[in-house]
């Protein structure tokens, strides 16, 4: 049955392919996109009507991003609700958390970046979230909840985040300058300008910090951690070419260079290394030719070239005197895509295309030179049945070196209600394939696997988005999703025991989630989210599930208020979570309230204010069991991912 289900998948997509290539002009063109209705394109891989799309999208504007006055994207995510595991803005093993997953599939312009490996061997690490590019550089965010592995591969399985970068549109340029707590200087620039046909933008970005404080959830007091500071350089460069017959080229290179501390643990923390920093260099470089297909669609075709470096000095526990000084890992992508999008009839519009990726991950200190590789074909047919119905199917089968190869389906129906709203239920197959660590070790006494299975599971998601009135939107969904051969770090009797990759465990994850956005007048605007998740596990020698003592926010609440009026501009944002495990963190429920505060000067100049955790609140959004949990004696401690104490932060922009 395997084998004859990979024959039918290969020749449906092979057919795929023909008809891509094919020159044969379309029956008719793609109708045109209401002027004034939000379009987005991650969920479907196509620019598509939020209310003809099957998915809870949230999309955070390039117009919310410079109100907000964020630097960086955890900064842009965590005013969302979205969940960054992290003791820090600068931990490099920063997970975004969907839906409840940390397997995220994070996108610039659709250019998958997630690493292959570990940045520090943890099982939250598959991207450094502070490489991202920086918020002067975002055009929009893009985030999808539920599956999506069948547009794009592993990593998808709780959702995905495409980061749309900003191209050149008009002669500009802009300077910038940041001070804040803890010795934070950060300052820059962007220059564009677009002429026959030719853009180009570029950025450029200092940042250094001395040091970041935390406020001690025991004793009260504010307390420096150790080996916390930053000091990093970033570029950015875009490059746009209109082509002949709406055809166009785009070259991106980003390069990023930082020196920051590494491991951000309090002195009674189990893991606690004071001296350990870490190098970082980045060069991400990608070529992309794009040609048109009637009026609202591009079709693509991409080669890129993912390079990374991590290097860690004076590395080692402090329980542990293990005299090693330091370790060293390069991972090196270098991948090509092809897309393509068919309106066969008036019904059907087919999106097919093709990916290849090779990873050479190497990691000296523990003798890791490991590659790879894979091939994925992927199409997805949309079918509208009627004006209000639309009816899509999907598969991708994917052809790896290390596991053969994996089908994933998917299928979603979708009911306009209105020109805004519309109802949907939609299905998917979700897996994720070991990275080079789990398959081949690496770390401070941690062990791989090179029989590990991959991740398999599936979601079911059912939604609503809606707009009650011109002033009023309520987006809204449930879900229900399940994971088989779950990997995770089988920790031994004692701390000092290695850590040894299995697939341990069977998940569910059920929840929901819901927002109201409402403006109140010209000048006030209110924002409500809530959201449900709920979290169990069943180890591999375990009768039935209990639930997920790290489930970061089992019950999440966010509160914006807006207020806009002439030259003033400000926010307050309260977020919170309750319902937490405290074996795994400092307490039952944390509130934290941000402010942020423009004032436009004159044309050309702003200045602004923002400050994070305006009441000085000790918090934490990370649990501690997994990562200290022995199994004979319990040994776990909560509150070891502390996060930063208020933060205040006053910033100056000028166009030139």
């Amino acid at each position: 049955m395997k084998k004859q289900r990979k024959k039918i998948v290969c020749s449906l997509l092979s057919s795929t392919l023909i008809w891509g290539f094919s020159t044969v002009a379309l029956a008719e063109e793609p109708e045109e996109l209401f002027a004034m209705e939000e379009v987005v394109v991650t969920a479907s891989r196509m620019p598509t009507k939020l209310s003809e799309t099957a998915a809870n999208v949230t999309v955070v504007t390039r117009n919310e991003i410079e109100k907000g006055n964020y630097t960086n994207v955890p900064e842009i995510l965590g005013q969302t609700n979205i969940i960054l595991e992290s003791n820090s803005e600068r931990m490099p093993e920063s997970a975004p958390l969907i839906n409840g997953d940390h397997r995220v599939l994070i996108l610039i312009d659709g250019r998958r970046i997630n690493a292959n490996t570990f940045m520090n061997g943890t099982q939250f690490g598959t991207i450094n979230m502070n490489l991202l590019p920086s918020a002067k550089n975002i055009e929009r965010i893009e985030i999808v909840r539920g599956p999506a592995s069948a547009l794009y591969g592993s990593d998808a399985a709780g959702g995905v985040i495409n980061i749309i970068t900003r191209q050149a549109t008009q002669e500009d340029t802009t300077v910038y300058s940041e001070f804040g707590n803890w010795g934070l200087r950060r300052y820059g620039f962007t220059t564009e300008n677009k002429v026959d046909g030719f853009g180009y933008r570029i950025a450029y970005e200092h940042k250094d910090q001395d040091y970041f404080e935390y406020k001690d959830y025991k004793t009260g007091q504010i307390k420096r951690m150790p080996n916390s500071g930053i000091d990093e350089d970033a570029l950015s460069l875009r490059l746009d070419k209109e082509l002949s017959g709406g055809r166009s080229l785009t070259l991106t290179f980003d390069h990023d260079d930082s020196r920051d501390g590494s491991y951000h643990h309090p002195p009674e923390g189990p893991y606690y290394m004071p001296e350990t920093y870490k190098k970082t260099k980045v060069n991400n470089v990608a070529l992309t030719y794009n040609w048109p297909q009637g009026a609202s669609v591009d079709n693509m075709f991409r080669i890129y070239r993912n390079d990374s470096s991590y290097h860690w000095y004076d590395w080692g526990y402090a329980a542990f005197d293990t005299g090693e000084t330091e370790r060293y890992i390069t991972d090196k992508a270098f991948g090509g895509e092809w897309q393509q999008t068919r309106r066969l009839n008036e019904k059907h519009t087919l999106v097919n295309g093709a990916e290849w990726r090779e990873s050479h991950v190497k990691w000296l200190a523990y003798n890791i030179d490991n590659t790879l590789s894979n091939r994925a074909l992927f199409l997805e047919d949309r079918w509208k049945l009627d004006d209000s119905w639309i009816f899509t199917s999907g598969v991708r089968y994917d052809r790896t070196n290390t596991f053969g190869g994996k089908a994933t389906s998917r299928f979603s129906l979708n009911r306009k209600l209105d020109k805004n709203s519309n109802a949907y239920l939609s299905w998917g197959q979700v897996f994720r394939t070991p990275l080079v660590n789990e398959l081949y070790g690496g770390g401070q006494g941690s062990f791989g696997n090179p029989d590990l299975r991959p991740e398999t599971g599936d979601t079911v998601t059912v939604g609503v988005n809606t707009q009650l009135s011109d002033d009023t939107k309520i987006q809204a969904s449930v879900f229900s999703s399940r994971i088989k051969d779950a990997i995770r770090w089988a920790v031994g009797e004692t701390m000092y025991d290695p850590w040894v990759t299995d697939n341990v465990a069977n998940e569910k994850r059920h929840g929901g989630e819901i927002s109201l956005t409402h403006e109140l007048s010209p000048q006030w605007n209110v924002s409500v989210g809530y959201s449900y998740v709920k979290i169990k596990i069943k180890e591999k020698d375990e009768l039935d599930y209990h639930e997920d003592p790290d489930n970061a926010q089992p019950q999440g609440y966010r509160l914006q208020v807006g207020y806009n009026q002439d030259k003033w501009n400000a926010g307050v944002t309260l977020r919170g979570a309750t319902g937490r495990d405290l074996k795994a963190f400092a307490s039952e429920d944390y509130w934290v309230v941000d402010l942020n505060a423009n004032y436009q000067m004159d044309r050309d100049t702003r200045a602004y204010l923002k400050v994070y955790n305006l009441a000085n609140k000790a918090y934490d959004v990370r649990g501690s069991y997994r990562d200290t949990y022995m199994a004979s004696s319990g040994y776990y401690v909560p509150g070891m991912f502390p996060m930063p104490s208020r933060y205040i932060a006053f910033g100056l922009e000028r166009h030139i």
